[in-house]
């Protein structure tokens, strides 16, 4: 009776052990060794495996024909077929003959072919998403394979908040038909209850909350899909908070992470374990030239950048500042190549360290060729205009990097692609070396549809055709060129058509920018609009188009000459109306011409925290009247604090002025200077103003009509609380509108607000502020509370 050896049933020989009744042929001869497939298979029937299986079987054998039986050597080849993936099942069969040899037989069962791969349950996830990359259709099941891939799919749903997410295989399906269909559990998205930590006792847990992208979820999270578990972000947290630790003296500090979901899977606590250690300080520092090379700095000059000295606690990020700070003193000077070596000594036992900064200064070069690659559409020209670089300068790698951010900011190229690298130097030429950025184009074209609700202009819808890439002098050759967006294309101008109809504003404009026109450093924009305005007590439209030209000088002046004609018609007066209103209803006809001279030194332009600013400003108005308006503003920026994590708070204070040195009777009403709302919070917008006398009953009105001089002057204190996504303000407001030129009617508020930072939102943040007036007149309209939210849709 022939004797069965069996590869994987549960009577099968553990690992690594031979089975006893393969044993009981140990050393007869093997006469031959064959291959079928068994009737009971469902891929073919009873016979023999094709040319390509069986070659692809037999290369797995170490037990051959013509030589005794080993009963290992047989285990050992049934492993190897299994472990192919191509078969289902492989026995081992052995048969005795009448002259004591054997015949092997391994009938193996084939694994079924992949037909077709299909997801069902998928909401979270298009289909391409999950299965776009395989190529599993032709291939052999492979249930090892398949095991990795539902745990890959659950790992994507982990990274996306679903941590309850399940993946399997219908088995059923794969067996009758081929199809792999992976059955998605989607699970509910877990939320971050809280955020714990463990062995924390130096800092306190807000102050390791800030920098953590792992967060509580709130109310905000709704809009930013925040504050959801993520693994990567989680492993990246503990590694903020090494740093941090790392920051502060703490040298030996370890920290792990985990996770306890709640039985719903909804929530879930997230635990940061910390093992502080010893705080280190810096015995002694040295700052030293490398040896062989001339100092082109005095040591004197570099110890006046360290940032850090003996005896102060060991901190990394200074010791990055500092080098930081050598190496770019190297950079102005052209020595692209000059880096700072780090050399940390520690002494066992005690928390001490010597820290040696080793200077290797490198050549000296000067910038040459400044290639640019990728921009397939967009002229040079536009790109040129944003790199500082000049051929023959000292090749400065910090001007490098300012003339990438600047590529960065014209927002014409896909995020993030802009590149910049310093080439090898030239054996023709080694005392230049030419520098490469490399950018990818992407669309410009955007449509915009949004709403924009504020306590001054109440609820406004916003539609925007705009593109960032535009070109006028790039007419089509064809409709289709038109319609795809070829035509008008590539010359870094901004064209926008705008629509903004609300409940009391609505704007409808087209305007044009070409930040460097015909190649030059002057700017051009022209614009045409319309604008309705709704006020309590009349209604104002004005038509009207406008031209300017500017000029940039340096990185921080620059001159804007403005050029307008306006229509204005008033429309729908109240009887109890001043009568300044009345005076104009019938319309007016204004041009001016401006000059505007404008100084800013402030270290960002979206959000500053050190610096300043200047505008002057003189306007001609002609026409129908004729007066002059002169302006100036005053803006600094002071940063009080900084902590480790780079949350700064900051000190604002403001001024501003305007004077129309003609009086109020040359002046219509609408021209006027007022403050209030957002530009004097605490009063109703346009509140601080002269009131008018009723034209019904000539007693004193309710509503301003402006007056010649304005001045305001306010501090504000801006504070990040829990994040920099959120930060508080206080503030204090003063100010006067006047008909003449005057402070007797001063004006001053206090309040608070917060700011609220949602880039999904808007690049600017929303404001809620709540102002209290403490020195106010009678005929003032007061208002607590002062909003500005812009929220776009796409």
């Amino acid at each position: 009776m022939p004797v069965v050896a069996m590869a994987q049933p549960p009577q099968a020989a553990p690992p690594g052990e031979v089975s006893p009744e393969l044993e009981a042929y140990q050393g007869r001869p093997v006469r031959r060794i064959e291959f079928r497939v068994p009737s009971d298979s469902s891929v073919k029937p009873v016979g023999a495996l094709s040319e390509q299986d069986e070659k692809l079987a037999r290369n797995q054998l170490r037990q051959s024909e013509s030589v005794p039986f080993d009963a290992r050597v047989v285990s050992e080849d049934i492993s190897r077929l299994n472990r192919l993936g191509r078969f289902r099942r492989v026995e081992a069969t052995v048969q005795m003959l009448a002259d004591g040899s054997v015949d092997l037989t391994y009938d193996v069962t084939l694994q079924p072919m992949v037909t077709a791969v299909q997801t069902v349950g998928n909401r979270q996830f298009e289909d391409d998403e999950l299965i776009g990359g395989l190529r599993l259709e032709g291939t052999p099941v492979d249930p090892t394979l398949l095991e990795r891939l539902c745990r890959r799919m659950e790992d994507q749903y982990k990274a996306k908040g679903y941590f309850s997410a399940l993946v399997t295989i219908d088995e059923n399906e794969l067996e009758e038909s081929g199809i792999v269909v992976f059955n998605i559990r989607e699970g509910q998205r877990t939320k971050i209850a809280e955020v714990r930590f463990e062995g924390v006792r130096s800092f306190s847990p807000r102050q390791l909350k800030k920098p953590l992208k792992t967060r509580e979820s709130w109310l905000i999270d709704v809009i930013r899909d925040g504050g959801r578990l993520d693994n990567d972000a989680m492993d990246e947290d503990v590694g903020t908070i090494i740093g941090f630790y790392k920051d502060r003296g703490y040298l030996d500090v370890r920290a792990d992470r985990t996770v306890t979901p709640s039985p719903d899977g909804r929530e879930a606590v997230v635990t940061f374990m910390v093992d502080e250690g010893q705080v280190y300080t810096l015995r002694d520092l040295k700052l030293k030239i490398d040896e062989g090379e001339e100092p082109v700095i005095a040591l004197e000059q570099l110890e006046g950048l360290l940032r850090l000295k003996a005896g102060d606690v060991y901190s990394e990020a200074e010791v990055r500042n500092s080098i930081k700070g050598i190496e770019g003193a190297y950079g102005v000077l052209g020595y692209a190549d000059a880096r700072v070596e780090r050399q940390l000594l520690r002494e066992p036992g005690r928390p001490l360290v010597d820290l040696q900064l080793v200077v290797r200064q490198g050549r000296r070069y000067r910038t040459g060729v400044v290639e640019i690659r990728g921009n397939t559409s967009t002229d040079s020209g536009v790109i040129r205009e944003q790199i500082t670089l000049l051929p023959e300068r000292p090749l400065d790698p910090l001007e490098i990097e300012e003339s990438r951010k600047r590529l960065e900011r014209l927002r014409l190229f896909t995020p993030r692609s802009v590149k910049s690298s310093i080439q090898p130097e030239r054996e023709d030429d080694p005392e230049h070396r030419d520098v490469l950025f490399e950018v990818e184009e992407t669309s410009t074209r955007s449509f915009n549809v949004g709403a924009a609700v504020s306590s001054d202009a109440s609820v406004t819808a916003r539609i925007s055709v705009t593109q960032r890439n535009f070109k006028l002098t790039d007419w089509p050759d064809s409709w289709s060129e038109l319609w795809t967006g070829e035509a008008f294309y590539g010359g870094g101008q901004t064209f926008t058509i705008e629509a903004l109809p609300g409940d009391r504003v609505r704007i409808f404009s087209v305007s044009l920018l070409d930040p460097y026109a015909w190649g030059t450093d002057y700017s051009v924009s022209t614009s045409a609009y319309f604008r309705d305005r709704l006020y309590s007590a009349y209604t104002e439209q004005r038509i009207g188009a406008k031209l300017a030209v500017g000029r940039k000088f340096g990185s921080r002046w620059s001159v804007n000459v403005p050029l307008t004609a306006e229509k204005i018609e008033l429309h729908d007066i109240d009887d109890d109306a001043p009568t300044d209103y009345f005076e104009v209803e019938d319309g007016d006809s204004l041009l001016s011409a401006g000059l505007r001279l404008s100084r800013s030194a402030v270290d960002d332009i979206s959000f500053p925290s050190k610096g300043s600013s200047i505008d002057l400003g003189v306007t001609q108005y002609f026409g129908d009247f004729e007066f002059t308006r002169l302006s100036a503003e005053y803006q600094r920026f002071f940063k009080i604090d900084e902590d480790a994590l780079g949350l700064k708070t900051v000190l604002f204070f403001n001024t501003h002025t305007s004077y129309i040195p003609q009086g109020q009777d040359d002046v219509p009403f609408y021209e006027r200077l007022y403050l209030g709302g957002s530009s004097f919070r605490g009063f109703g917008y346009r509140a601080v103003a002269p009131v008018g006398v009723r034209q019904d009953n000539g007693e004193v009105s309710e509503d301003t009509i402006g007056g010649v001089f304005s001045f305001f002057a306010g501090l504000e204190l801006r504070r990040p609380l829990f994040t920099e996504l959120v930060s508080g303000v206080l503030f204090i407001d003063t100010g006067t509108v006047d008909d003449s030129f005057s402070f007797s009617e001063y004006r001053v508020s206090v309040g608070f607000g917060f700011r609220v930072y949602v880039e999904q939102l808007s690049a600017a943040p929303l404001a809620f502020d709540f102002g209290f007036p403490i020195l106010s007149e009678d005929t003032d309209d007061t208002r607590f509370f002062t909003f500005n939210i812009d929220v776009p849709f796409r």
